[in-house]
């Protein structure tokens, strides 16, 4: 039941269980017994006709059904086996904390070799504990750490508004504007590789607590900003060194504390970007408006940002410590962008590109919404709701995509996830005119562009495994993945077209495209990971001296699927099982 091969060999179709064996002799009686019995008329003839149809159709279907039958047993048996070895893997990969610990240098996984290693070596290595007290503690305080930095990046656009609305800064252009909210994204990503290695000189929370006094300080000082370049280094380019060196470091936390509810993990940690805008969206909006005075705003932002920074990085934990003494502190940072053995594995490239094109279409559809609102006619208090679901939407989407990555793949859940999102903002978005459209829709695009948070670190462990190769991936992906989401705001802003009677045409059409071409070139990686999976069960199949009947039909499909051919990379790459 397990074959799947094509092939039109009697001994195939039969492994298959496509008939039974007494079908086509029953099918010749019947047709000698109505030649004897009735007289060749025209009634007889259309009878003999409707049962051959008939018994044809009940062959054809019995073979369509165990064909059918054979494919989804197939699919399941090697579902099942691909989980087991991604557990396996995951435990070896440890994402980074040995190399800080400064115990244990890992090589990258290598699926084949780990297939012979004993049992004994298996349970010598330390493994996370997939949570205890400290390890959901830690994952909390991640995720209020990504609250109070990065997420107060999505209340940006209601002081955007105010400022474009006031006419605030005399002279200053949308550009210039946009640009403040990409440098706070983009840069803070392109600054994760230098925080993520001054932790390794320096104590973790010494280097968080630096970066939420720039934060602090960033935030105050921009309150009395006289300029658009004042602002621009204040609340742009400053700010996001702050988030970097204050959120950066969470990223290794949350892998040494879990092991199978990593992605669940990891997606609650990520709940705290959209959380920010739950919280802070209604009461800015409310400050600005009954006061007339932004100026308040920025510093309750600072002053609640340092109190809850201060409490969450007082209580966050690392199951090991991340200090080394290693080289010089310049040549480390180098040497995370200069790891060439890695950047050019097609794989790695595969996912570096995925994040660095739908990092684009992440950030138009982040900032996009209040001027959208404006655009079809809604009020700034519509825009805001509209802004305010879309936050609640990222908080509530970020963990189920986790729970649904751990179900049905990593690859499989970020693929499907950023193709909806692109159909959606092709056949939904440009057709959207009225305000209950625009709450749901926000709703949905919300839930779902969360996906690059919860997996780009996951998908790198696949590629690379643990320990400092994982770092230097991480390092490459973020700022390569940085450039786009800095200028994107603008590039969405450029593509305007105000005096059209569908402005944002050009900026859905982006953001639609955009989403399908990054899905596009992360199928690559899948097909590369699948065949991973199916070598390793091939060979431990082979040299396997006891086999069984089922064991020799997976060789067979095995054979057809490894092959070096178009169809043999296309059979991979749809190939329906859990990656």
């Amino acid at each position: 039941m397990d074959d799947i091969s094509i092939n039109s060999s009697d001994e195939d179709v039969s492994s298959l269980g496509s008939t039974t064996p007494s079908e086509s002799l029953v099918e010749k009686d019947t047709y000698k017994l109505d030649r004897e019995v009735h007289p060749l008329n025209s009634k007889t003839a259309v009878k003999m006709n409707r049962r051959k149809s008939s018994s044809l159709f009940r062959t054809m279907s019995n073979n369509i059904i165990s064909r059918t039958s054979s494919i989804v047993e197939a699919v399941k048996d090697d579902s099942q086996y691909a989980a087991e070895r991604d557990r396996e893997t995951l435990e070896r990969a440890d994402y980074g904390a040995e190399v800080y610990a400064g115990s244990i240098m890992r090589e990258p996984i290598d699926l084949e070799k780990d297939a012979d290693e004993s049992e004994t070596e298996k349970q010598q290595m330390d493994t996370p504990p997939d949570g205890t007290f400290w390890g959901w503690t830690t994952c909390i305080c991640v995720m209020l750490i990504n609250t109070f930095s990065w997420g107060t990046n999505t209340v940006y656009g209601v002081f955007l508004e105010y400022y474009v609305s006031s006419n605030h800064f005399p002279g200053a252009n949308m550009e210039e504007y946009s640009l403040i909210g990409g440098l706070c994204l983009g840069m803070s990503f392109m600054f994760i590789s230098v925080a993520n290695t001054l932790i390794r000189r320096f104590h973790y929370k010494s280097v968080m607590l630096f970066g939420t006094a720039i934060i602090v300080i960033c935030f105050c000082t921009a309150s009395v900003a006289t300029s658009i370049v004042q602002l621009v280094m204040l609340q742009g380019f400053l700010m996001s060194i702050g988030f970097a060196l204050t959120a950066g470091p969470t990223f290794v936390m949350i892998p040494s504390w879990f092991l199978k509810k990593r992605s669940v993990a990891q997606g609650i940690g990520a709940a705290g970007v959209g959380l920010a805008g739950v919280i802070f969206s209604k009461p800015i909006e409310l400050m600005i408006q009954n006061g007339g005075n932004y100026r308040w705003a920025l510093r309750m932002l600072g002053i609640v940002c340092g109190v809850m920074l201060t409490i969450s990085i007082a209580l966050v934990r690392t199951r090991r410590p991340l200090q080394v003494k290693n080289d010089s502190l310049i040549k480390a940072i180098w040497q995370n962008f200069t790891r060439w053995d890695i950047l050019f594995r097609s794989p790695m490239m595969c996912v570096i590109m995925w994040n660095c094109i739908y990092g684009l279409a992440f950030a138009v559809l982040l900032f996009s919404f209040s001027s959208y609102s404006t655009a079809i006619g809604l009020t700034r208090s519509q825009g805001s709701m509209v802004t305010l679901v879309q936050s609640i939407a990222q908080t509530l989407g970020r963990p189920v995509l986790g729970i649904m990555s751990d179900r049905w793949g990593r690859a499989n859940t970020t693929i499907l996830s950023t193709t909806f999102l692109g159909i959606i903002s092709l056949v939904w978005w440009t057709f959207i005119k009225s305000y209950p459209n625009l709450l749901v829709f926000s709703f949905i695009t919300g839930f779902f562009m969360g996906i690059s948070w919860v997996n780009f670190t996951p998908l790198c462990a696949d590629v690379v495994g643990g320990g400092d190769d994982l770092l230097a991936a991480v390092s490459l992906l973020t700022f390569i993945g940085g450039i786009p989401q800095i200028v994107a705001e603008i590039i969405g802003l450029k593509l305007k077209r105000p005096e059209m009677s569908q402005p944002f045409l050009y900026c859905q059409i982006l953001v639609g495209i955009a989403c399908i071409l990054s899905a596009a070139i992360l199928l690559p990686f899948r097909e590369w990971k699948i065949k991973k999976f199916l070598t390793v069960r091939k060979d431990l199949i082979e040299d396997d001296v006891k086999r069984s009947e089922k064991d020799e039909i997976r060789l067979r499909r095995y054979e057809l699927m490894l092959e070096r051919t178009f169809r043999g990379r296309l059979i991979r790459m749809f190939y329906p099982m859990k990656v």
